[in-house]
């Protein structure tokens, strides 16, 4: 998606919640792509660089950063790893991750 801010901002104005999901770039697997020298490829990031859909990637606590510059409160994050949910560093070893957040009143 472009223009990503905007679109948090207008959810939250339209609803009085707004969830979101997206493949996790911190995820351990794509890091070691990325040290290996490519960008990452995988089930959640089934694309090449140059033909991906995906305009902006982003890892936990990029989207976390932005809930707070757009004054969305988090309330739930679910992180999984397939079906399985993760709890322990999740940044790191979770791939797909979803929100639900509100307006900061």
């Amino acid at each position: 998606m472009r223009y990503i801010e905007g679109i948090i901002q207008e959810m939250l104005r339209v609803g009085k919640e707004g969830i979101v999901s997206f493949p996790n770039f911190g995820y351990w697997k794509n890091r070691m792509q990325v040290i290996s020298g490519h960008m990452p490829v995988s089930k959640t990031l089934p694309y090449q660089w140059y033909d991906t859909p995906n305009i902006h990637l982003c890892t936990l606590g990029d989207f976390e950063a932005l809930c707070q510059q757009c004054d969305a409160r988090i309330l739930e994050r679910r992180v999984m790893v397939g079906d399985h949910p993760v709890s322990f560093l999740p940044n790191l070893m979770g791939m797909l991750a979803f929100y639900r957040f509100e307006r900061r009143e």
